[in-house]
């Protein structure tokens, strides 16, 4: 970081950067693992970050697969009710409306970002320990 590069800019997308990398560091070994039997082919983006553009924005090439943003719901109540459902025998469809379609766009600054995120956070952990 220095002075110059030290804008409005580059700190809100940097703090971007960092919950989309703190989302995909929590999901990276399942994703992997599904990926590698090739059951996972999207992730829905629910919630706050649906509705924040700056993540929206960011969150495909970050997880490296395509996010299908989802309108506004109460999809926390309506999965406990399913779940709930689904314990007393029944087995009720999920019907969402999906908002819109993001792919990656293959932004080499946010992989540069995600690769710098991995060896902090390594490096993190190693001392920690």
């Amino acid at each position: 970081m220095t002075r110059a590069s030290m804008t409005r800019e580059n700190l809100a997308r940097s703090a971007v950067l960092s919950v989309a990398d703190s989302l995909a560091d929590c999901l990276a070994d399942c994703l992997d693992i599904l990926r590698g039997v090739d059951v996972v082919q999207r992730v829905l983006l629910i919630g706050g970050g649906a509705k924040s553009e700056a993540l929206c924005s960011v969150f495909p090439d970050t997880l490296g697969i395509p996010v299908t943003v989802l309108e506004t719901g109460e999809y926390v109540a309506l999965s406990a009710a399913r779940q709930e459902a689904w314990a007393a025998g029944e087995f009720p469809r999920w019907s969402r409306t999906a908002s819109r379609e993001l792919r990656p766009s293959g932004d080499a600054g946010v992989r540069e970002f995600r690769r710098r995120y991995g060896l902090v956070r390594r490096a993190t952990e190693a001392e920690l320990a």
